[in-house]
């Protein structure tokens, strides 16, 4: 009885093998964010990046080579889960690919990754006037004596309609914790307190 090929570890091919199952426009909308960040971080956090984006063009595009295909840009990974073949197809040029940037990457930028590729909840704003988001309650004090006039350092004011995608979020009294997809604020901060009453928090 045939058995089939042991394949190495990679997160890129377990994210494409998946993306069928995300089978609403928004929900392959947020798979395709989750693309466009890992390739954002990987070449602009990581010392070699535009480097692994080229080696994994060549492998994914055989033939492929920086300079000599000018015509061609490096590859978007946004747009590969609809042209991805399968672990299954004849030409391996793929699998290669897929298993190099997984071992390209360290892990944490994987583990981020996956965190956005399984984005579940969005909030928006539903007050006319907007909402407030806060930092913890522990921090205000300090905050607010580092920064009496706030400028966005204890709070910072969103515009009603605005919609946030949520890494998490629980209840907190009259309010939600939430941890947003991306920092926002002058401060880069992805976690805040909102009041329950100025936003809804819904599935995606």
């Amino acid at each position: 009885m045939a058995t089939s090929k042991a394949l190495n570890p990679s997160f890129l091919r377990d994210a494409f093998t998946s993306y069928s199952k995300y089978n609403t426009p928004k929900q392959q909308e947020l798979q395709q964010y989750a693309l466009q960040w890992l390739q954002s971080q990987i070449e602009s956090e990581l010392d070699d990046g535009k480097a692994i984006m080229e080696k994994f063009t060549g492998k994914w595009r055989k033939g492929w080579q920086p300079g000599i295909n000018s015509q061609e840009s490096p590859i978007e990974l946004k747009n590969l889960p609809h042209s991805y073949k399968g672990s299954n197809t004849i030409d391996s040029h793929q699998e290669d690919a897929l298993v190099f940037i997984h071992e390209a990457i360290p892990q944490n930028l994987k583990d981020d990754f996956a965190k956005l590729w399984n984005i579940k909840e969005k909030l928006q704003v539903s007050n006319a006037d907007g909402a407030i988001f806060m930092v913890n309650d522990e921090e205000i004090a300090t905050l607010k004596e580092q920064d009496p006039e706030g400028n966005g350092t204890a709070w910072y004011q969103v515009d009603e309609k605005q919609t946030y995608y949520l890494l998490s979020s629980e209840e907190k009294g009259d309010r939600y914790l939430v941890v947003l997809s991306e920092a926002i604020s002058p401060q880069n901060r992805d976690t805040w307190l909102v009041a329950q009453a100025d936003v809804n928090i819904s599935k995606v």
